[in-house]
């Protein structure tokens, strides 16, 4: 059961302003997301299905044929939301404490985490557990390959590929390759 406010956690998080981690709601909206993930990855290991609606519940928004398996993991589901034709591999781990939006037509590897927290820099606010979130955009005809980390504050374009192992921490331009940790982006041939 949620007994949480969205539109407040949304309020407080959405902003890109350094905010306190531990307030009740947003600790709320964790654990109910948590909980909803844990159930669907293990009758997913169990049985080899899962009821989807554990997760699709959770999520801000999602279009056709959006195809998802086991290992996945959000922060809350409500910021995350997904286009037309998406397909995202195991071990999925999504950080949606501000909003991040995908695109039509996007293909999403095994072990690929998307991220828009940035802890505090002041060494006091990180031991008071204070952090800020920043929105994360993916646009269409994307494919992310295996193994990338995706920061947040970051758009990428659209007809983007991103190479395995990739650390993307900065905008990719549409019609890119980007590869590499640090991330080399060169336009698509």
């Amino acid at each position: 059961m949620k007994n949480f406010d969205i539109e407040k956690i949304k309020k407080i998080t959405n902003r890109g302003n350094l905010y306190y981690d531990f307030d009740e709601d947003i600790d709320n909206a964790r654990n109910y997301a948590f909980t909803n993930c844990r159930k669907y990855n293990s009758d997913y290991q169990i049985k080899g299905e899962a009821d989807r609606n554990l997760i699709l519940d959770l999520l801000g928004s999602y279009g056709e044929n959006f195809v998802f398996k086991t290992g996945f993991i959000c922060e809350f589901g409500f910021n995350f939301h997904v286009g037309n034709h998406v397909s995202i591999g195991n071990n999925f781990k999504l950080i949606d404490c501000n909003e991040i939006s995908i695109g039509d037509n996007v293909q999403i590897g095994n072990n690929v985490g998307i991220f828009t927290s940035k802890h505090a820099e002041n060494p006091q606010y990180r031991a008071d557990h204070w952090v800020k979130d920043l929105p994360i955009t993916i646009g269409n005809n994307v494919v992310i390959e295996d193994d990338v980390v995706i920061g947040g504050g970051v758009t990428i374009g659209d007809n983007v590929v991103v190479e395995r192992n990739s650390v993307v921490i900065k905008d990719v331009p549409s019609n890119s390759l980007v590869t590499g940790n640090p991330p080399c982006i060169k336009p698509l041939k």
